[in-house]
């Protein structure tokens, strides 16, 4: 057990609060700046959200290559097929929007004490099994820093509740969510070796992630720009515990449970 999931145990099930200080004044949109590990066709989807909605400082972190599925899935154009995710992601954005600063240098990030400083930690299940699990970038940042985690499996995504990022959940969470995630939608048992997708539910890929990218892009800039609307956002208000995971699959979002054992899960389950 790493250190990490080892302190979670004194973590508070209140989504983190990412203001400067006592008399700081709010953060603009122009002061967002977003981290993002991982880019896979939904992470994708979420900075081009962001970047219409005004933000202009990204940091965008995942060496691997755009694949054919990247660009039928998502945002990525074809001819971006084979480059690194990161350059083409910065390409992109750059055209979304001229005042666009895209960098990937996540040493550089700001301390969470900086207003409008959030993360996203995008994980995704590459193939058919869940051996496939591919892990983000794990960059070495202000462990205080609000992070929104998700999970693209096929045409279904998790989002757990915000933490600090040093409380994000751990592989055995995402894993176990993934496999509740594969049994609720297929009807299937809990096995590895479940199958990503059912043809039934190939054409709600895409829209499951359009969905979902929205509202994870309204959900962090609640987050960067202190609005006290949260809950309305899919978080509990302060003070109450965290629901677990959210299943989202087409229009559908149901909960999951935290995974059992794990001491990670302690961070979204009720006292």
């Amino acid at each position: 057990m790493t250190q990490r999931t080892s302190t979670v145990r004194a973590t508070s099930a209140s989504p983190p609060k990412n203001f400067a200080g006592p008399g700081a004044a709010v953060p603009r949109v122009d002061d967002v700046r977003v981290l993002l590990t991982g880019l896979d066709p939904l992470a994708a989807a979420v900075a081009l959200a962001l970047a219409d909605a005004g933000v202009c400082l990204f940091d965008v972190n995942d060496r691997s290559r755009v694949l054919a599925l990247d660009a039928l899935d998502g945002p990525y154009p074809a001819q971006t097929e084979g480059l690194p995710r990161e350059l083409a992601m910065r390409a992109m954005l750059r055209r979304r929007s001229p005042r666009c600063v895209p960098l990937t240098a996540p040493e550089l990030f700001p301390s969470a004490a900086v207003g409008g400083a959030v993360a996203v930690h995008a994980w995704s299940v590459a193939g058919d099994l869940l051996a496939d699990l591919r892990e983000p970038p794990v960059p070495d940042v202000d462990g205080h820093l609000p992070t929104l985690t998700v999970l693209t499996d096929g045409a279904c995504v998790v989002r757990w509740p915000v933490t600090d990022w040093a409380h994000r959940p751990c592989r055995s969470c995402v894993t176990g969510a993934a496999r509740h995630a594969r049994a609720f939608v297929r009807e299937h048992p809990l096995v590895a070796t479940a199958p990503a997708l059912s043809e039934r539910a190939q054409p709600f890929r895409r829209v499951t992630r359009t969905v979902v990218a929205g509202e994870v892009a309204g959900i962090l800039l609640s987050l960067a720009l202190g609005f006290d609307d949260a809950a309305e956002l899919g978080e509990p208000p302060a003070g109450q515990c965290l629901a677990g995971p959210t299943l989202h699959h087409g229009l559908r979002r149901i909960l999951l449970p935290p995974e059992p054992g794990c001491l990670c899960s302690l961070s979204f389950m009720g006292p």
